[in-house]
């Protein structure tokens, strides 16, 4: 809904700024002026419908996924490239000693544990333990999912605008399969 609105504040919003153009070659300063204005809200209005709507989309896009995965399916390819770039940061800023669960903390090495866990039996403590010393292990890479461009006219933009965004960023990336894109995080040491 938000995107058929917005496509219809952009074209409103260009016949105005025509009409400004218009009236402004015919000499009719003051129309021009107030034409000029009328597009301009028209622009913020349908710039802010389109915010609006990535954010959606990409909330629900990914509202099963984790930390390490994002798919940018529906967004248009600026939207896609300040997403991943949101991300990045996000993952980037994570201490390079624990992992991206939000379910451990961390104090000198050692893991703190619930007063949940003092009711679990020795055998389920076990496993536990097990389970924690494969999660310290934080992914590497994020997984960006692009999509091939099965329904971009020609060539799929958001796919080449990821590539390009990583590229002038000094991103390592791969693509396993197309529409996947592995980006390797630049960690940074504090």
């Amino acid at each position: 809904m938000g995107v058929v609105i917005s496509d219809f504040g952009h074209r409103s919003a260009s016949q105005h700024s025509r009409a400004a153009t218009d009236a402004y070659l015919r000499g009719d300063h003051f129309s021009a002026q107030q034409f000029s204005v009328k597009a301009r809200e028209e622009w913020m209005t349908a710039e802010r419908l389109n915010s609006k709507a990535a954010k959606e989309i990409l909330s629900i896009r990914n509202s099963k996924n984790d930390l390490w995965k994002l798919d940018l399916h529906g967004l248009h390819a600026v939207e896609a490239v300040q997403a991943l770039q949101e991300r990045l940061q996000k993952l980037e800023s994570l201490p390079l000693d624990r992992s991206a669960s939000p379910n451990r903390k961390s104090r000198g090495g050692g893991i703190v544990r619930s007063a949940s866990l003092e009711f679990l039996s020795c055998m389920e403590t076990d496993k536990l333990d097990a389970q924690r010393v494969s999660s310290q292990q934080r992914p590497t890479s994020l997984d960006v999912i692009t999509g091939r461009g099965n329904h971009s006219r020609g060539q799929a933009a958001l796919p080449t605008a990821v590539r390009n965004f990583l590229n002038e960023n000094g991103y390592h990336y791969d693509e396993a399969r197309p529409g996947l894109i592995t980006v390797r995080p630049k960690f940074r040491r504090r």
